[in-house]
């Protein structure tokens, strides 16, 4: 079957992010224009983000004990979450590590990552625009939702901490007065309804005055309008290969738009990898089947030519069923590509459903005991050296390295659940975003980044190879191990 093409409009995608979340890019309180009708002549605008400040001094005080502390920007998710490093970490939960997982109290804005609704990735721009701009050239506070210090609360998940996310986007240091509450711009300027505000209700009046102010102007989610930014039109049939060549294209020049990012697709492929809430599949397409394939490695199934291509599918913060899971199951998947700074290209808002009959819903196609002919896992073996920054073939595919690597430096979390190994001879590092237990005869030992420091002989590692974008903007390619059995550490093995 030939893949349809995609009828999408890149007039909008072109057009910078603070012309479609504000008028200033560089004012939390500003307003934005998406209105349907213009509103009475009498009425006046008010800045409600100027009627609520931080009455708490972060300086010197750490947000872990007293519940505010001064931080730089790790990675904003969306637009009521984002992580944040503190710049005093004193009295952390060693058991969640120092990052503040940060979940914006008092609003919720439509979602753009695990699902995709209209007016999300419109939210999620603009909160993203407020939070680099104030990292880059000013001041971030994060508060619990608390009149005086103490200690902060998780949220219902007990991981990610209940935020008042504090701005001042021209001033470093700034004084704590001069703050504005970004919480509230974000539901002042249209992009989120008001939640539960029970633990400040002295808060209450205000964000409900800003929020009736936003439908009063008809601001994006308000305004009885389409989303300009949300695609509602059907899923279109899409080869794994032509999205692999868009961001092949993508990664080598900075200039070119992918046509998928916003697009609604359906694909199809096998599983290769799954961890850390992230889908791997990948899929062959034959040279003498479709169109514009190269033939660059023979099918060792159906000793057929040509080319394999993956895709990484964000699958929600909650876990999914291991039907949809098991490494070699063969997928139909329908869902939405975003190309996201933060987290690169992918597909999300995917429906997994057990047992659903809706085509729209992700389907087994075949299970992995019986998917034994042309789309069989297919995993790339090669040597370290190998596997260069130029080698796009096996993108989100399975990789055995089939000699063993040495560990250089090692990073590791607080929590000791993610942990990324520099390695001393390969083009390339290993990402761990689950607790390795790396001791066959101790079931209660897990890996600390010591144990990984300390390695003699080397690992073999077989998982799944992907780009990866650093907070600094540079590009590098990671191995993901498929699984706990993935990376097998030799001198225990020979233990």
């Amino acid at each position: 079957m030939k893949t349809n093409k995609l009828k999408i409009c890149l007039a909008l995608f072109l057009l910078p992010a603070f012309v479609l979340t504000g008028c200033d890019k560089n004012s939390a309180s500003s307003s934005t224009t998406t209105t349907n009708d213009s509103t009475s002549s009498s009425f006046q605008e008010h800045d409600y983000t100027k009627d609520l400040h931080l009455t708490l001094d972060y300086k010197n005080h750490s947000f872990f004990t007293d519940g505010v502390g001064q931080v730089t920007l790790k990675t904003a998710i969306d637009g009521d979450t984002a992580h944040f490093e503190p710049l005093i970490t004193t009295g952390y939960d060693t058991t969640v590590g120092t990052t503040i997982k940060g979940r914006f109290y008092g609003i919720d804005t439509p979602e753009s990552t695990g699902k995709i609704e209209e007016w999300g990735k419109g939210a999620s721009n603009y909160t993203k625009a407020q939070l680099k701009a104030a990292d880059e050239n000013g001041t971030i506070v994060v508060s619990a939702p608390i009149t005086s210090y103490q200690a902060p609360e998780f949220d219902s998940t007990g991981t990610r901490y209940l935020s008042c996310v504090w701005i001042n986007e021209t001033v470093k240091d700034a004084d704590y007065s001069t703050l504005t509450l970004l919480n509230l711009a974000i539901v002042q300027n249209g992009w989120s309804y008001v939640k539960a505000l029970d633990k400040m209700p002295t808060y209450q009046d205000t964000f409900l005055a800003a929020e009736a102010q936003a439908k009063t102007e008809k601001l994006n989610l308000f305004s009885g309008g389409t989303d300009p930014l949300f695609n509602y039109g059907d899923y279109e049939d899409t080869s794994l290969l032509d999205i692999k060549k868009a961001v092949i294209k993508e990664l080598s020049d900075s200039t070119y738009e992918n046509p998928y990012d916003n697009a609604k697709i359906r694909v199809l492929g096998t599983v290769a990898g799954y961890s850390n809430h992230v889908l791997y599949i990948q899929n062959f397409y034959s040279a003498d089947k479709y169109e514009g394939v190269e033939k660059i490695v023979q099918n060792p199934y159906t000793h057929e030519w040509g080319e394999y291509a993956g895709l990484n599918i964000f699958t929600g913060a909650t876990e999914i069923s291991s039907t949809f899971t098991k490494i070699g199951s063969y997928l139909q998947l329908c869902g939405t590509c975003t190309d996201s700074d933060t987290f690169g290209f992918q597909m999300s808002g995917c429906s997994f459903i057990r047992y659903s009959t809706d085509e729209n819903d992700v389907q087994v196609l075949i299970k992995a005991a019986d998917n034994t002919e042309e789309f069989q896992l297919y995993t790339f073996n090669y040597a370290k050296a190998d596997l260069k920054n130029t080698v796009f073939e096996s993108l989100y595919c399975s990789v055995n390295i089939t000699d063993t690597v040495h560990v250089k430096s090692v990073y590791q979390n607080t929590a000791g659940d993610e942990t990324t190994i520099y390695l001393s001879d390969a083009p390339f590092n290993i990402y761990v975003p689950f607790m390795y237990k790396g001791d066959p005869n101790n079931s209660n030992h897990y890996y600390s980044a010591d144990d990984f420091k300390n390695n003699v002989n080397g690992f073999t590692i077989t998982g799944v190879y992907v780009p990866h974008k650093t907070t600094s903007g540079n590009l590098v390619y990671q191995i993901i191990p498929s699984g706990s059995t993935g990376l097998v550490d030799l001198d225990k093995a020979e233990a």
